[in-house]
């Protein structure tokens, strides 16, 4: 197919692709969406993704410019000697040209290219980036403006002795004298307090939820900065927190299950207090409007939301896919910009890039199982569903391209009634969560600012607010102990279904809000296809499954 497109590959956890074509994202998907493994980890190229972005896009590997590529705790340069002789074999493609692209560049290069904007401090913060000599890459600051993008300061790491998750990284008394002192990333720091709570790998969002049940242990020191530098070592906040276990005079593992959630309230603490303070160092004066944010830390809502609270920026975009499965969106840009020039430049892509389902996959997928299906057409359909949810039903929906990032945003989404007291446990105990763990709720944009107190636009459930206290005995079900919401907003032009879902829903409940949580079970990705959906259905207590115009009413399932 005519046209300049460059394909962006991530190796390694979270890997996927991404597809640039003539300057804009056209597509994107994270490997685990198709190989069905959580955080598909892998050093091999991830091929289920980049045949799915090249069927989406309708081109074929012989139409590429050029491949942009990343990776984690390398030197992306020394390795693409080898990924281009591997990626032209498997393509097929012999002269195909192979750009490889530093960890914290790709992600400035996600979130500076999707904002709508020309002027952007950018902000790169997550566990580790790129091999940098004989360190590693821990936050990296840049300037966007206009099409360039210029490295401006960089925070490097040490190595550790060993992964994060093995208890010499984060136990004090497993850990060397030589360990101690060494630099860590904000992203290890939190991983840390992750895993003295007992979470595993990859799980902080865990520990951002559990913080809000508790108070910090001790009080954390502002940092000193000087030029966008601060000291973070391996046992700062782990040596108070062992002093305070000491003091106890209990055995360890008692002091963590008493203790679990001021433990992780100390780790969001302190990740929020050297964040905020880092931030007001790089701009000081609100020379800078915005923020650009990407990498994995940024994550955490409840720190994006301080950010706004407490330093001088305006706006923040977060890249919905802040984490690794975002970083083949900024190697595709990085390469586009290499080989044909500036990208286009805007948020209107995002964040449904990946595939749709036409309704004869949808039939087939129903029919293989024995199940039976209505088809309605939009009106008959949301009139059904948000019946279905003011009596209590929780609704499993598939429609349209899947989103990008790990937050289901109401294209793979399971939906509630947000005002039911006990359906908070009730989805904790269908999905298999922990039951301190929150629930989102979905409400109409215009609506934001009525029930919410931050006006700030939430497109991507990356901010969180309180409700107004007006609201919180009537909305139990997506409220934080802390009074907090991490909202999603949407819009009639953008969501037109959501939208007029949400406004059907209203008319039953006086509320155009629902509660929304990510379509699967603990444990397994967000839901993909209608094949994905269907087991899950199946294998839940989900009452209802809405894929496009299809309606499955549990009942209705074949006992066979």
């Amino acid at each position: 197919m005519s046209g300049r497109h460059c394909l962006g590959v991530h190796i390694g956890h979270d890997r996927g692709a991404a597809l640039v074509s003539d300057g804009e994202l056209v597509a994107s998907i994270a490997e685990e969406r198709l190989d069905r493994k959580k955080h598909s980890n892998s050093a091999a190229l991830p091929m289920k993704s980049i045949e799915a972005v090249f069927n989406i896009a309708g081109i074929e590997a012989a139409d590429l410019g050029a491949v942009g590529i990343c990776d984690t705790k390398v030197e992306i340069g020394g390795a693409v000697p080898l990924l281009r002789h591997e990626l032209r074999d498997l393509l097929q493609v012999p002269h195909l040209d192979v750009i490889g692209v530093d960890h914290h560049d790709c992600h400035s290069w996600s979130t500076y290219c999707t904002f709508d904007g020309d002027d952007a401090l950018i902000v790169v913060a997550d566990g580790a980036g790129e091999v940098i000599g004989d360190r590693i890459e821990a936050e990296s600051v840049y300037v966007g403006f206009g099409a360039a993008i210029e490295l401006t300061h960089r925070r490097l790491q040490e190595f550790g002795l060993t992964q994060i998750s093995r208890r010499n990284s984060y136990l004090l008394p497993y850990m060397n004298d030589i360990d101690r002192k060494k630099e860590i990333s904000l992203g290890h720091k939190y991983e840390q307090f992750t895993y003295i709570v007992g979470f595993g790998e990859r799980e902080a969002g865990k520990t951002m939820g559990l913080a809000a049940y508790g108070t910090p242990l001790y009080e954390i020191a502002t940092p000193a900065l000087q030029d966008g530098q601060f000291s973070l070592t391996f046992q700062d906040g782990l040596a108070e927190v062992d002093r305070i276990w000491k003091a106890s005079g209990q055995p360890w593992h008692t002091f963590v299950e008493r203790r679990k959630a001021d433990i992780a309230a100390t780790g969001q603490k302190l990740l929020e207090t050297y964040m905020v303070a880092l931030l007001n160092a790089l701009n000081p004066t609100g020379a800078h409007r915005t923020l650009c944010a990407a990498g994995g830390v940024f994550l955490n809502c409840q720190m994006n939301s301080l950010i706004l609270r407490e330093t001088k920026f305006d706006e923040m975009h977060v890249f919905p896919a802040a984490g690794d499965d975002g970083q083949c969106v900024g190697a595709a840009f990085y390469a586009y910009n290499q080989v044909f020039g500036e990208p286009k430049r805007g948020s209107a892509p995002l964040p449904y890039l990946g595939r749709r389902y036409c309704d004869s996959d949808i039939q087939y997928a129903v029919d293989k199982v024995g199940l039976r299906a209505q088809r309605l057409d939009n009106r008959e359909l949301t009139d059904l569903v948000a019946a279905d949810l003011a009596a209590g039903k929780v609704v499993g929906l598939l429609r349209g391209r899947s989103e990008l990032g790990p937050r289901a945003l109401c294209h793979r989404s399971i939906l509630a009634d947000p005002r039911l007291p006990g359906m908070k446990d009730h989805l904790n105990h269908l999905k298999g969560r922990e039951l301190f763990r929150p629930f989102a709720p979905v409400v109409t944009a215009e609506n934001q600012a009525e029930y919410f107190e931050r006006e700030h636009p939430s497109p991507y459930m990356l901010f969180a607010t309180c409700l107004r206290p007006q609201y919180r005995h009537c909305l139990p079900a997506v409220v934080h102990v802390d009074g907090s919401s991490r909202v999603q907003a949407v819009t009639q032009s953008q969501e037109p279904f959501v939208h007029a879902l949400l406004r059907c829903f209203e008319r039953h409940s006086g509320f155009p809000i629902l509660l929304n949580t990510s379509f699967n079970l603990a444990g397994d990705p967000i839901v993909e296809s209608p094949h994905d959906a269907i087991a899950t259905y199946r294998n839940s207590g989900i009452d209802v499954l809405v894929m496009e115009n299809f309606y499955l009413d549990r009942k209705d399932i074949a006992t066979g």
